[in-house]
């Protein structure tokens, strides 16, 4: 009783402080209509919560906000490095769409080799099971051959056998005969 006492005591104390903590903060809440917004960006202050209602948002640190803004500051005084940047992006794109294209004809290519390997491989197959169909027909057929030899075999041997057996009775029947007659 005295554990669950001290828990709940504990759990109490936590929240309240955490809960003060939270009401300290402030939080600040970055409207839908800011996707749209012309003009500075705002400042995010470290430490501080915010919740987006935008659907994006890009973050940029000091050094590169700087080299953005200068930049496009410089854009509208000189002409010059609009068309340069334009060039450079211009020449990317058709290597890009080069390099796409080059790409499709390799997956083009692969997809036929593919496809013949496959088309070889069950021609293979087919031939292999066809193979292996006439071997178990020609060792059935051969299986058959030894059964009828082995029954000619054995028929042989007991005619045989019954052969030399009359051959004995006859000649002691020969001997008893030409034994009484003299």
């Amino acid at each position: 009783m005295k554990t669950l006492l001290l828990s709940l005591f504990c759990s109490i104390i936590i929240s309240t402080s955490y809960g003060q903590e939270l009401d300290s903060l402030k939080i600040i809440e970055i409207p839908a209509s800011y996707a749209n917004r012309q003009g500075p960006p705002l400042l995010v202050k470290k430490d501080s919560l915010y919740t987006f209602k935008t659907p994006d948002i890009y973050l940029v640190n000091k050094t590169s906000f700087l080299a953005l803004k200068n930049f496009y500051e410089n854009v509208g005084n000189q002409n010059d490095m609009t068309n340069a940047l334009l060039k450079n992006y211009t020449t990317t794109l058709k290597r890009n769409i080069d390099l796409e294209s080059k790409l499709k004809v390799n997956f083009d290519e692969n997809d036929a080799l593919d496809k013949a390997i496959y088309e070889r491989t069950q021609a293979t197959l087919t031939n292999t099971q066809k193979a292996l169909d006439y071997t178990i027909n020609s060792l059935e057929k051969a299986t058959n051959s030894l059964d009828i030899v082995e029954k000619n075999v054995r028929r042989q041997k007991t005619k045989s056998i019954f052969d030399k057996l009359l051959i004995a009775i006859g000649g002691i029947g020969i001997g008893v005969l030409v034994g009484v007659s003299l």
